[in-house]
């Protein structure tokens, strides 16, 4: 059809303030793919911008751990029809840059070329088809995890940990999540600690992790490899205590948004420590390994660390998410 299309899109327009607004889809490009959004989760860059942690152009589009169906393709599009599910990292790789041709496509060079009209708050999107992963499944909530687990996957394959080592995970919000449900579903499978301020989240969490997994809210001793995905500086704080002499500490919080980390020097010198920071999730095919894996191993017992709440209470739940009992938010977009 390719006609230009009233969309409603809800929009940061200044810190703590989210508002919807009516704008107009042009007509669709030949090498671009109409979505209409289903799910989408609240992200730990999300809240940042939303608590105005960082420098951001406004008006801002939000959601980027999303599932949609295609609702529409431009003439020259042949990777997907319409009616499909899919997904998106929203991360542009141009196959050709020193990144990209290095497998580290996720810091492409022009990654951030923003070939899309908004995000995923909002009922209707056009994104540039090289964005665009199909989803052999049906719509389901946990697909949405698809982008947070495949950056859990990223930072776990430099982690490396082993069945001998001690792990512990710092953070059981959606980060902490999917690191969890990565651990549980490793081959071979690896014995593991998480802790998280929120008990709500570790006593919920704690029951799907047996017997590999356990919560704790006081972890003993230290630990072999230390993953950071609490979104804060005290959690990498508490990183850099429990990891041991020569061990691995990698963070995946936003340091940079909260923190100048001058704790850092102190905390890891002399101690022969490997720190990484792990960014966004390697190159695309773990996001295909991602997905993957929640259509072949997630089960309906994991969806009690869910919350589903609707599109019009999205202000609410970017106000209320850092106190969440739950480990992830979720906005029906289509049903809200």
């Amino acid at each position: 059809m390719n006609d230009a299309h009233r969309n409603e899109v809800y929009e940061l327009t200044r810190p703590g303030t989210i508002e919807r607004r009516q704008v107009l889809l042009e007509p669709l490009a030949a090498d671009f793919v109409r979505l209409r959004y289903l799910s989408c989760g609240i992200c730990g860059s999300d809240l940042s911008k939303f608590d105005g942690m960082g420098p951001v152009k406004l008006p801002y589009s939000l959601g980027h751990e999303f599932i949609a169906v295609v609702e529409d393709v431009g003439n020259a599009v042949e990777a997907v029809t319409v009616g499909q599910l899919v997904t998106s990292d929203l991360n542009y790789r141009c196959g050709t840059c020193d990144h990209c041709t290095a497998n580290r496509s996720h810091l492409c060079r022009s990654g951030q070329r923003g070939l899309f009209t908004n995000r995923a708050f909002a009922a209707l999107g056009d994104l540039h088809e090289s964005y665009i992963l199909p989803l052999d499944s049906v719509p389901a909530i946990h697909l949405i995890l698809s982008e947070p687990l495949s950056c859990a996957l990223h930072a776990l394959k430099w982690g490396d940990p082993g069945v001998a080592d001690r792990t512990l995970v710092i953070g059981a919000g959606g980060m902490g999540l999917c690191i969890a449900f990565a651990l549980v579903n490793r081959v071979p499978p690896v014995p593991f600690d998480i802790t998280d301020l929120s008990l709500d989240r570790l006593t919920a969490l704690g029951s799907l992790l047996a017997p590999l997994g356990r919560a704790r809210v006081d972890p003993p001793g230290d630990y072999d490899l230390v993953v950071d995905a609490s979104g804060s500086a005290s959690g990498l704080v508490k990183g850099c205590a429990q990891v041991r002499d020569g061990g691995r500490l990698c963070m995946m919080s936003h340091l940079d948004l909260s923190s100048d980390g001058a704790f850092l020097l102190g905390a890891l010198t002399r101690r022969d420590i490997t720190f990484t920071v792990s960014y966004l999730n390697g190159p695309r095919e773990t996001l295909a390994d991602a997905a993957r894996m929640l259509s072949s191993s997630w089960n309906t017992d994991w969806n009690v660390v869910i919350e589903r709440r609707p599109l019009t209470d999205l202000q609410s739940a970017f106000e209320t998410r850092r106190v969440s009992p739950y480990c992830k938010t979720v906005i029906d977009v289509l049903g809200g």
